[in-house]
């Protein structure tokens, strides 16, 4: 067996290459290329290679570059290569030399999962839609507060719509003010157009995914919830528990242990922040619902609250929620509340 480590960048990366006795047989830059890799690395393969790089936006194409010609690889996160993260000596020919050699010594971390094209077209979906959300809100607030220095005061949702702008407009405010929202107008028309796009093609992966329809059984949980759970998760039987899922969403609780003493912190914070922020305000959701679906988890929730503090409670019911989430997939059924209720009892 040969192994590899590639220091991946946009235009040139550094591959270093050894035996299984660590001795080199190759090293030096190729251009970023799939006919560059294919040539360089097809001996190698020839006689098994095994390739470590670092995850990054070039990653996932890379990847199926190298497992279509015979290589396995592995991609690990390059902040948990403490080698590399840590070395005042870094250089890309360091890297990928540091990667080969804790490839070949079984010294990398726990891998990192790379998802199929499918998943990361709804991935590339779900990042625009909150893209263009998040500059659709900015544009309001900008002319909220531009009319809000002429004593102009707009209702909560006046902006929200296209005949919100309309009517605003139809004030007939003085004409230099009434151009500058106007040409605000015609980008927030343009945003609106872009976001429905985006949200017809995520229609069409809810009917699609029959996981989504599982996921929608959960009370409070709609088509962004559910497909932001399947594109972060992928493939649920790749967790082997639900605390491992719970742990990638950032929302385990981070701990400290010294001898008998164990203390328990905040959020760790890591892994999938989308995940993370939909899940919470789901559990938001479910906090203040008053339908018979929500019950045994509301009960839940005023419980922590009372020990904890509402915020603490809402993390840990969003913890919860991802829970059944995970086991909604893994057995293939659907929520039940009086499930959770002989739980609880």
């Amino acid at each position: 067996m040969n192994y590899c480590g590639i220091d991946l960048a946009g235009v040139s990366s550094y591959v270093y290459v050894t035996d299984d006795r660590g001795k080199k047989l190759m090293a030096g830059e190729v251009a970023t290329e799939k006919a560059v890799f294919e040539r360089r690395l097809k001996r190698f393969v020839r006689e098994g290679l095994s390739i470590a790089l670092e995850a990054g936006n070039q990653t996932a194409w890379v990847y199926e570059v190298l497992v279509e010609m015979g290589a396995k690889v592995t991609v690990v996160n390059p902040a948990k290569v403490k080698l590399i993260a840590e070395s005042r000596r870094k250089t890309d020919k360091i890297d990928a030399k540091i990667l080969c050699e804790l490839l070949r010594l079984d010294g990398l971390p726990h891998p990192v999962h790379v998802p199929g094209r499918e998943t990361r077209a709804l991935r590339g979906l779900l990042v625009a839609r909150r893209q263009l959300i998040s500059a659709r809100t900015k544009l309001c607030n900008v002319v909220r507060g531009m009319l809000r220095q002429e004593g102009i005061r707009l209702p909560a949702r006046a902006l929200s719509s296209v005949l919100g702008w309309k009517r605003i407009l139809a004030n007939g405010f003085e004409q230099a003010r009434l151009a500058v929202v106007a040409a605000y107008f015609d980008t927030f028309v343009s945003l609106t157009n872009a976001i429905r796009e985006i949200e017809s093609q995520l229609a069409e992966y809810e009917r699609q995914d029959d996981r989504a329809a599982r996921l929608q059984t959960m009370p409070r949980v709609g088509r962004i919830a559910a497909l932001t759970f399947i594109a972060a998760v992928d493939d649920v039987h790749r967790f082997p528990s639900s605390r491992k899922l719970v742990g990638y969403s950032g929302l385990a609780p981070t701990v400290r242990s010294s001898g008998e003493r164990t203390e328990y912190g905040s959020i760790s914070r890591e892994g999938r922040s989308e995940l993370r922020a939909v899940w919470v305000q789901i559990a938001h959701l479910v906090a203040i619902d008053t339908s018979r679906a929500t019950r045994p988890l509301r009960t839940w929730f005023r419980k922590v609250a009372r020990r904890r503090g509402r915020k603490t409670a809402t993390v840990a019911l969003a913890r919860r929620l991802l829970v059944i989430a995970y086991h909604l997939l893994r057995e293939e059924t659907t929520y039940d509340a009086a499930r959770l209720k002989r739980k609880a009892a």
